[in-house]
């Protein structure tokens, strides 16, 4: 039973992202919608693709679910709000709540981030806390590009800074984030996605605004290396661990 409702609001979030890839939603894809206002921080078209393959780790996910598990409730639970803020967020932005859309992916982000405190460090596995933190790096990434294009849109002064410092600010904050999760929770997902979003940013920008390039291309040297060097050392504190 508490794998059919997981399932049943799992299909409700795929079904909601298939019709954003068509036109029935208010006329225009989700992308054709995010390419409307000049966001710094919206990366290329083919950074999406990454959304099929965080759904099937989630079909992975939902399988491997164990109903048993002490946690298994509160699992579902903020498996759910996360589904329905995720699916919310599609019609918001189709028919232009731009704010609401914003608010539905921090709902969604916090909801998954208590579903991803539920696992501890060492439940790193592909049917445990990787799907999670698949989805959860990929909504902190959607709500502040949502938040920065409700900013275009409102034509907000961003504190009087310009656009450009504005945006390396934004990267700085998701780099400091990736490095967070990749030294306290031994977490390499989360990093893996901003990086692949950094890609997608630099290539989307090209030389353009060469700063923000830049800068994106030196954050990402920096999740790398914390990838290598926070994973160095958790595998020696467990080689430690084990030889006692």
């Amino acid at each position: 039973m508490k794998k059919l409702i997981l399932a049943f609001v799992f299909l409700l979030l795929a079904t909601a992202l298939t019709l954003s890839n068509s036109t029935l939603l208010n006329g225009m894809t989700t992308i054709e919608i995010a390419h409307k206002l000049p966001i710094l921080l919206m990366p290329a078209d083919f950074t999406f693709l990454i959304r099929p393959i965080i759904f099937l780790f989630l079909a992975y996910w939902i399988v491997q679910f164990n109903s048993n598990d002490a946690f298994s409730a509160q699992r579902i639970v903020l498996f759910i709000i996360s589904c329905v803020s995720n699916a919310a967020w599609f019609p918001f932005w189709h028919y232009s709540y731009f704010g609401w859309s914003c608010l539905s992916t921090l709902v969604a982000a916090l909801s998954l981030y208590g579903l991803y405190r539920t696992y501890s460090k060492r439940s790193n596995g592909w049917g445990q806390r990787v799907p999670i933190a698949l989805l959860f790096s990929w909504t902190i990434v959607s709500f502040v590009v949502n938040a920065n294009y409700l900013i275009v849109l409102d034509e907000w002064n961003r504190l009087g800074l310009s656009s450009v410092l504005w945006t390396i600010i934004n990267l700085t904050i998701l780099a400091a984030i990736a490095l967070h999760f990749s030294y306290h929770h031994h977490d390499w997902i989360i990093s893996t996605v901003f990086i692949w979003v950094f890609l997608g940013i630099s290539v989307n920008i090209r030389f353009e605004e060469l700063f923000v390039t830049l800068s994106t291309l030196f954050l990402i040297v920096i999740m790398i290396l914390g990838i290598f060097l926070f994973a160095s050392s958790t595998n020696s504190r467990k080689i430690k661990e084990t030889s006692f």
